[in-house]
């Protein structure tokens, strides 16, 4: 298609993983155990909580880092709450100063030590520091006290309370660095790139220091790059600034790509008489993003990428984004084909956008306006602060491609400054990083060619109906190529089996139209909340909001299977002509076309396939290369031979990228599953419910019941259980339940029968996943709009309960100080809001 409009051309290079409190002389961990007490009625302060010897004998304690809300006694806890613990520190000597650094405190916090407030912060999401040397007492105890308030809110997101990331004491020399930036400009054509090295320092000492920068530039361990700048820095500055700049030849440029996330990395020395104050190091990565036209172009080339939004939390550890959560989502992700998103509304702490550097996701971090926000004011200091911090701390991420400075902030009706506040904040964003896409992520953008989205080069589109119609109007308005920064329809479900994503519906609505480069799914994973919602959109009683592909425990649902084939960097990948006699097949691969999304040059792709015996356990695994796959290739097929013969139980072929992940996977089974067992039932006067054991030779289940001669089957499940309700089914009646087990080879003998009664009990809730933390044991269940409360009965042996906990926590409780490694054994039943008793679960038993 033709189309004349503006050729937009935004460099965007780079970058580097820098981060403002890297590498120190000395740092003290302050995470653990404080002590702990809320303060509804606000009176804390005027009482002097934060005094040096307060007494906080009546204190609780509360984990650093964390969050309250994962407490049972605080679960909806909103207000203030106080926090205080006493440490020590060597002497301080005078070239030196100590920093106290908070990652992340949500949202307002104010901070004292020894009595003495020496600073608040109310940016909940981002770090902040204060150099506490004038305030301590070296070799004697010191009290640090914060006072921490979570009534903000934005969105519908839940405002989970506390000092939710690390908090530490860095012991630096007084002039040290403070950051670095790296521009890595590549030149496509020659190959080469130009590095240029900004370098921020301070100095709190009254004498100005004459000092070196050493640089060096390191890929994959080797040095490739080196050199040194000298300057004074004056006496009481915060700011000073060098720059060093080097051409890198072409035999040390690696790009960054999504699917090779090469990395450099830079470590900058500071030293004084060859004395080294302070060291900095920051990895970095060389690639170019540009807006052509209608065209995304990584590093030259044409993408039309897809992804996720994110709520980052999950309902085990809160907010507070331990490394092996961030570690597990991405790998989830990039498994789902995702390359480039929005992600998140909420600003991401360093590690998460360290690994999405080193896995290849591109991001937009965001100033966190949404909605009707009072904030939306050109001449409103806040935002400003807020977007030149998340530039200064995430300059340097390959993964971060652009800044937005908003979320669906509307017309004017309902912000009347909004043209204004978005004019000036994206030029802001241009001018404090003009390597960077700015944009401001628009419901509205179809609706009128004077809506804001009139100042971003990219069209940055949220939709939840009429997805092309929309992405049709923008177009029509706007002339800009358009990224669907959330699609989505309604919430699905809790229940893995049920919640799926209508998104081969949606994506053929925004596929083959030049305009639309790619699109992000609202939501990755279900998240906490109490948002009510228009119909469709209503959080349910447990207060998991059901938008995600994955649950808020992260088990997969069925819409994680349904979004991986739409996502998958290949339209199709199947496997015919098995021959188990001769040990071979054929795999055909479908390429995309030039104008779906996605659609990417797929370079170092392979397919793997691995043969299981009758145990389920793998015995041979082989991996082909592929040539390189371009949009709009024709199918071709692959064949595979393999070795191994007897026992086989079925062959799983995997297509993955350069970095190992299986993003389509096609299993064929060889035999039809082995006879089921039900091993546990719940009968009660509103349904029959029966449990089983999962089998890898299974892919779903249902139940026969019968009486008399009737016999009538349930739906499928991909769950360890299944409820029957039907009114046909009596109290007292005694009807026959069997288990079917169903794969592609076909069904399997039914399970041995099973006579149940339906009776005058209550259901017990559904246990959907128990996780061990270092916090305790996190039990997540269903909930219904008629629970009064829950009981769980608990010990540390089979069928003998010596603990029970009663609570009124919706969605997930805990049992606190049970010491990991150290397995409990529970049940747990509801109590209706009529006072009446469900029966209780099976025995369950934590890992």
């Amino acid at each position: 298609m033709d189309f004349k409009v503006p050729i937009l051309i935004r460099i965007l290079c780079f970058i580097v993983t820098s981060f403002s409190y890297a590498q120190s002389n000395e740092n003290i961990s302050l995470n653990g155990k404080w002590s702990f007490k809320t303060d509804p009625y606000a009176q804390g302060e005027s009482s002097q909580w934060f005094a040096k010897d307060v007494n906080t004998g009546s204190w609780g304690t509360m984990a650093v880092p964390g969050n309250w809300d994962l407490v049972n006694e605080y679960s909806e806890y909103v207000g203030d709450a106080w926090y205080t613990r006493t440490f020590t520190v060597k002497e301080i000597q005078s070239t030196e100063q100590l920093r106290l650094v908070f990652q992340s405190v949500y949202n307002n916090s104010k901070v004292w030590v020894n009595g003495h407030l020496v600073g608040e912060h109310d940016f909940g999401f981002l770090p902040f520091h204060f150099n506490i040397s004038e305030y301590i007492n070296p070799e004697k105890e010191n009290r640090l006290t914060v006072l921490v308030n979570n009534v903000f809110k934005s969105g519908a997101m839940w405002n989970w309370g506390g000092i939710r990331r690390p908090v530490w004491l860095e012991l630096t020399s007084k002039t040290r660095i403070e950051f670095q930036h790296i521009d890595a400009v590549p030149n496509l054509k020659k190959g080469t790139a130009q590095l240029d090295v900004k370098i921020v320092s301070s100095n709190a000492s009254n004498t100005p220091r004459n000092v070196l920068f050493n640089i060096d530039i390191k890929s994959n361990g080797k040095i490739v790059a080196k050199g040194e700048v000298k300057t004074i820095v004056p006496a009481n500055s915060n700011k000073h600034i060098v720059k060093w700049a080097y051409h890198l030849p072409k035999s040390k440029v690696n790009l960054w790509h999504f699917d090779f996330p090469n990395l450099y990395e830079s470590t900058v020395t500071l030293s004084e008489n060859k004395e080294i104050l302070h060291t900095n190091s920051d990895r970095f990565g060389i690639r170019k993003l540009e807006i052509k036209g209608l065209k995304l172009l990584l590093n030259g080339e044409s993408i039309r990428p897809v992804g996720f939004n994110v709520v980052p939390e999950d309902r085990f550890t809160g907010n507070t984004l331990p490394i092996e959560r961030i570690k597990e989502d991405v790998d989830l992700m990039k498994s789902l084909g995702a390359n480039m998103a929005r992600l998140s509304h909420v600003n991401l702490p360093k590690e998460y956008i360290d690994y999405l550097d080193e896995k290849g996701i591109m991001i937009f971090e965001e100033v966190g306006l949404w909605g009707k926000d009072i904030l939306v004011d050109p001449e409103h200091p806040k935002p400003k602060e807020w977007l030149q911090r998340i530039i200064e701390n995430n300059y340097n991420h390959p993964a971060v491609i652009g800044w937005s400075v908003g979320n669906e902030l509307g017309m004017a009706s309902k912000n009347p400054k909004v043209d204004a506040y978005i004019k000036g904040a994206i030029e802001m964003a241009e001018k404090l990083d003009p390597n960077r896409i700015a944009v401001s992520v628009s419901n509205s953008a179809n609706n009128s060619p004077k809506e804001a989205t009139m100042y971003a080069d990219l069209a940055m589109l949220n939709g939840y109906q009429n997805w092309g119609k929309k992405a049709d109007g923008t177009w029509k308005n706007h002339k800009k190529p358009i990224f669907m920064s959330e699609f989505g329809y309604e919430l699905n479900s809790e229940d893995p089996s049920l919640g799926d994503v209508p998104a081969e519906k949606i994506l053929n609505q925004l596929r083959n139209k030049e305009y639309v480069l790619g699109a992000s799914l609202w939501t990755f994973n279900d998240y906490r909340s109490t948002y009510h919602g228009k119909d469709g959109w209503k959080t349910p009683p447990s207060q998991n909001r059901a938008w995600g592909i994955v649950t808020s425990f992260r088990d997969k649902k069925k819409g994680f299977y349904s979004v991986q084939k739409e996502f998958s960097p290949i339209k199709n990948l199947t496997v015919s002509n098995i021959n188990t006699a001769e040990r071979h097949a054929k795999v055909t691969i479908q390429p995309r076309e030039k104008l779906d999304i996605p659609a990417n040059i797929l370079r170092g792709y392979k397919v793997q396939y691995t043969l299981f015996d009758s145990d389920f356990k793998p015995v041979e695994t082989k991996t082909e290369n592929i040539k390189t796959i371009f949009p709009g290739d024709d199918t071709f097929d692959v064949f595979l031979e393999w070795s191994a013969k007897d026992n086989l139980s079925m062959i799983e072929v995997s297509f993955l990228d350069p970095q190992g992940y299986k993003v389509y996977t096609d299993v064929v089974k060889f035999q039809v599953p082995k006879q089921p067992v039900i091993t546990f039932a719940n009968t009660a006067n509103n349904g029959i419910r029966v449990f089983f054991e999962k089998s890898k030779d299974a892919e779903a289940y249902y139940v026969r019941y019968e009486k008399d001669g009737l016999i009538f089957n349930t739906k499928k499940t991909t769950n360890n259980f299944i409820d029957i309700e039907d009114k046909k089914i009596k109290q007292g009646d005694v009807w026959q339940y069997q288990l079917i087990a169903v794969n592609n080879k076909g069904e399997s003998v039914p399970s041995e029968v099973k006579e149940l009664i339906k009776d005058e009990d209550e259901l017990p809730p559904i246990i959907w996943n128990t996780k061990h933390t270092e916090n305790g044991v996190f039990i997540a269940y269903s909930v219904s709009p008629y629970d009064y409360l829950y009981e769980v009965l608990y010990g540390t042996n089979p069928n003998k309960y010596n603990q029970k906990l009663t609570t009124k926590v919706k969605g997930v409780l805990n049992i606190p100080n049970i010491k990991k490694g150290i397995p409990i054994y529970y049940k747990m039943r509801v109590i209706k809001q009529w006072g009446f008793a469900s029966e209780w679960t099976q025995e369950l038993k934590s890992e």
